[in-house]
């Protein structure tokens, strides 16, 4: 099992395409936004698909907002809203490395945020795979503000369905299941 975490970053395409069929996953591309949106998150495994689950940005609001299953703060820098987790195919993504970022304000940001998800990740692994559960298998109210996880399996597997590698069980042990 890799234990060490890695932030990835989603490629603007496939997050356009998955906006068309999730509200819950912003078009990073929206005219109105003064800067254009990254996806960066964090890549784990649910049921031998791969899902990231987007850091955003720290807002006064979550000051007053309690952990749950679907809601993990990274110190007072960001946040991981799980119910907005969502499938990806290793061409989807792309690993971040930090280091290499030009921005050196950012470049410090990411490594304050990776630094305080580190002790995090194996909570946001077993929180992913509650909330899976419960939304998918046991259609539990929460479903309400979680995206369509199903669903979006099957997009994924509709976007990527000339790529021979969307089961990674066997081929990718880094992403092993938790």
């Amino acid at each position: 099992m890799d234990k060490k975490l890695n932030f990835y970053e989603v490629k603007d395409e496939y997050i356009e395409y998955l906006s068309k069929y999730d509200s819950n996953i912003m078009n990073s591309k929206i005219k109105e936004r003064k800067f254009k949106r990254k996806y960066i998150g964090i890549l784990f495994e649910i049921n031998n698909v791969l899902y990231i689950a987007p850091l955003s940005s720290y807002k006064e609001k979550h000051n007053k907002m309690k952990e749950r299953i679907d809601f993990i703060k990274i110190g007072n820098k960001s946040v991981i809203n799980l119910n907005n987790m969502f499938p990806v195919n290793e061409k989807n993504i792309e690993r971040v490395d930090i280091e290499r970022e030009r921005d050196e304000n950012y470049r410090q940001l990411l490594r304050n945020e990776y630094n305080l998800c580190v002790p995090k990740f194996k909570r946001v692994i077993k929180n992913a795979n509650a909330l899976y559960k419960q939304v998918v298998k046991y259609n539990m109210p929460i479903k309400q503000r979680c995206c369509n996880f199903k669903f979006l399996e099957s997009i994924c597997i509709e976007y990527n369905k000339n790529d021979c590698n969307y089961n990674i069980k066997n081929k990718h042990k880094r992403y092993k299941k938790y």
